[in-house]
């Protein structure tokens, strides 16, 4: 996470142009937790997006983020839409601002890894109330969806960040779990004893091609039309882009040169509308309830 919380990362453009996550991803969550709700901390909270989300079915919630930029954002786009029952916190998953026991439900949206896993179960634990729901969403490379097969469009976006020529080299380690679609994360969940009634969940229906996934039955992110320069755009809010941005801040623009090579080949305009989609998946766990 040392790229959004580094001097001069753009929050803003950040809340503007990632994805955002649509009304079944609550309800399936509040679904599972079928506990009070009072209390909840979302962590690694970036610019609020799902933090704002939890106020609406909360009554008192906590935004932790390890980056001022992402605070700011946050606490600016919270007091312009009036919302007055979330406060954020400067913090990490591994040392949380929060007082033991004071959370019936625990959030980490496309952030958990980045934590030092282990000491991150051992804070949520800490801070749950017994029964709270601990609930860790990812998403995975963005797609494109309406570009004629031959361009690949799908396949876009992972080239340009596993290719080892690219952004593959400048992404924190964490970041490669997201290939694995948290499955590392699962067995760590699941050796840890702490924790009960785990769920490891994704959509599409191929997500499920790499790992043992239960197929939700709706998106949890909707799709997202926007011109292909839009999508350059939202591409260079990833982390690795900025890492590979302060290594080489003279070098022609590494992104802008891939976008360039591939319009040339197949054709394609910057205004262009593209429908962009993201796979996702979540492992949602509960911590025992009390005299268990």
């Amino acid at each position: 996470m040392s790229a959004f919380a580094s001097k001069g990362f753009n929050a803003n453009a950040y809340l503007a142009l990632r994805p955002t996550y649509n009304r079944s991803l609550l309800n399936w969550l509040l679904e599972y937790h079928h506990g009070p709700r009072t209390d909840a901390i979302d962590v690694a909270c970036g610019p609020g997006t799902f933090t704002t989300d939890l106020s609406q079915r909360f009554d008192s919630v906590i935004g932790i983020d390890p980056s001022s930029s992402m605070i700011e954002s946050a606490t600016g786009d919270a007091r312009a839409r009036n919302i007055n029952n979330v406060e954020y916190r400067l913090g990490s998953g591994e040392k949380l601002p929060a007082e033991t026991d004071s959370a019936d439900m625990i959030t980490v949206m496309q952030g958990a890894h980045w934590f030092r896993i282990n000491e991150f179960y051992s804070e949520a634990i800490r801070v749950l109330r017994p029964g709270g729901t601990l609930a860790m969403v990812g998403y995975g490379y963005p797609e494109i969806a309406n570009l004629p097969a031959s361009a690949n469009g799908r396949d876009f976006a992972h080239k340009l960040a596993t290719d080892k020529n690219l952004l593959e080299p400048y992404w924190d380690k964490g970041f490669r779990l997201i290939d694995g679609i948290y499955a590392p994360l699962v067995d760590e969940i699941r050796k840890d004893g702490r924790f009960g009634d785990i769920a490891y969940v994704g959509y599409p229906k191929s997500i499920n091609d790499n790992a043992t996934v239960s197929v939700l039955p709706d998106s949890w992110i909707d799709s997202k039309t926007m011109s292909f320069d839009d999508f350059r755009s939202y591409l260079k809010t990833w982390s690795a882009y900025k890492a590979w941005k302060d290594v080489y801040p003279a070098n022609d623009d590494i992104i802008d040169s891939y976008f360039d090579e591939y319009q040339l080949k197949h054709g394609l305009q910057g205004n262009r509308e593209v429908v962009v989609e993201w796979p996702h998946f979540a492992i949602v766990a509960r911590k025992a309830p009390a005299g268990n």
